[in-house]
């Protein structure tokens, strides 16, 4: 497990402007770069296109775990938006998440104008926040 997550400032700010397109829906996708430090982003479709839930489609997201291995990537975290929410893991991101190796990158939209980002590890139902840095 990392002690924390670099993003490159131009991925974030990239994250941020799919998971605003998207928005009042969540949004998601993966992560993926090297020594803890995310390069590269891909957004994958929510195919529950809920405002409260995300579920990544199948294939796009196979697609995207291909592409990161064809790059010499290694997936590194998901991300996902709360619309409407905090930047912190809720109830079913808890129980759904089926990565523990990966940060799990929350991005809060409330305030759409300045969002708010948050990173945790999910591991058998327990929480732990991990620092994410923007350079």
């Amino acid at each position: 497990m990392l002690k924390n997550l670099r993003i490159e400032k131009k991925v974030f700010a990239e994250v941020v402007a799919h998971l605003q397109a998207v928005y009042p829906q969540e949004g998601c996708g993966l992560l993926a770069g090297l020594d803890g430090q995310v390069s590269h982003w891909y957004a994958v479709e929510n195919s529950l296109h809920s405002p409260v839930a995300y579920q990544m489609d199948p294939a796009q997201q196979l697609q995207a775990m291909l592409a990161a291995e064809e790059q010499g990537l290694m997936l590194l975290g998901v991300y996902h938006s709360h619309p409407n929410g905090p930047p912190e893991p809720s109830q079913t991101d808890i129980e759904q998440a089926y990565y523990p190796d990966f940060v799990q990158v929350i991005v809060s939209l409330q305030a759409r104008a300045q969002p708010f980002v948050r990173g945790f590890y999910i591991i058998d139902g327990h929480v732990n926040e991990i620092s994410l840095l923007l350079e």
